[in-house]
């Protein structure tokens, strides 16, 4: 579309509220937030607008959103919170919620690395996968990690491992 193709995905769902919706993020640096009325099972959007932080924008490669807390989370290059240096996050998920809020893991491509951040953005864990990883699912319920290893196809690890 006029923004650029869609690079990330999430759906919004809220346990107290019969709406639900999603985000998505585009390789031109667009984050769009759509909203579903179910009474018309249609979509309609409520946010459109481009990530700024270079000339161009930059593509936003992973987006996450945990409902219990309703936080959004953007991967987003020009737009740094928080800098792990030579970690480029290629998904990311949230965690179990502390006392805080929940954690966040970033999964990183090239390095194979997972780190887990608190609330505040400080780096709690540090685990290495040996993997180049192009996708992540975090399933906590489930205790469970899917990898999508380039290389190697899917790999499934123990959450309890890695933390």
């Amino acid at each position: 579309g006029e923004c650029g193709m869609t690079t990330a995905i999430v759906w919004l769902t809220k346990p107290d509220d019969v709406e639900d919706g999603l985000a998505y993020g585009t390789e031109d640096g667009y984050l769009a937030i759509w909203k579903r009325n179910c009474n018309e099972d249609k979509f309609t959007e409520i946010y459109c607008d481009r990530l700024m932080g270079c000339q161009d924008g930059q593509e936003i490669s992973a987006v996450a959103y945990d409902a219990s807390s309703k936080q959004l989370a953007v991967v987003h290059q020009a737009e740094l919170s928080v800098s792990i240096p030579k970690h480029w996050p290629q998904s990311v998920a949230f965690g179990q919620i502390g006392v805080r809020g929940p954690d966040l893991w970033t999964f990183g491509r090239e390095d194979g690395a997972i780190y887990i951040l608190n609330d505040k953005g400080k780096v709690l864990k540090t685990k290495t996968t040996g993997s180049v990883i192009g996708h992540a699912v975090l399933n906590v319920k489930e205790d469970a990690i899917l990898l999508d290893d380039v290389s190697q196809g899917i790999t499934l690890y123990k959450l309890s491992s890695a933390e």
